[in-house]
């Protein structure tokens, strides 16, 4: 499975699976939280704290955007969902697979993933006929 870094989730919608709480710039806890299901609200930016922490960066509501007031929530991935990881997923894999392609060649990398495959069915087609002749007989 693919790591996702943070800057992958930049963008995307992040809904609450448990209790989560807003925090300000000091990390103290907000007005702001959310219950399980609520849309917390799409990430615009994160940061690691000094505590090592990693923070999603969003803007509640438009005021707050308009006046760069920032609510910091703390991962946890027990708490926190983004619905579109499989398709972050996916593209993490399609670029790891387009970067292969164009450091080996088409031909190549579909000879490596696939050859095995390929061998072993040849094998399997020569040596069952004679093995099952010679069951029957």
């Amino acid at each position: 499975m693919p790591t996702v870094t943070a800057d992958k989730i930049v963008r995307h919608d992040m809904y609450a699976k448990g209790f989560v709480q807003g925090l300000d710039y000091a990390y103290r806890p907000t007005t702001y939280s959310w219950n399980t299901g609520d849309r917390i609200g799409n990430v615009y930016s994160w940061l690691e704290g000094s505590d090592g922490n990693v923070y999603w960066l969003i803007y509640v509501n438009q005021t707050d955007f308009d006046n760069q007031i920032a609510t910091y929530i703390k991962h946890d991935s027990s708490k926190l969902d983004v619905p579109d990881l499989p398709a972050i997923l996916q593209q993490i894999d399609d670029e790891k697979k387009a970067a292969e392609i164009a450091k080996v060649g088409i031909v190549q990398y579909y000879l490596n993933h696939y050859l095995p495959y390929i061998i072993g069915a040849v094998v399997i087609s020569i040596v069952f006929p004679a093995i099952y002749k010679n069951i029957k007989k």
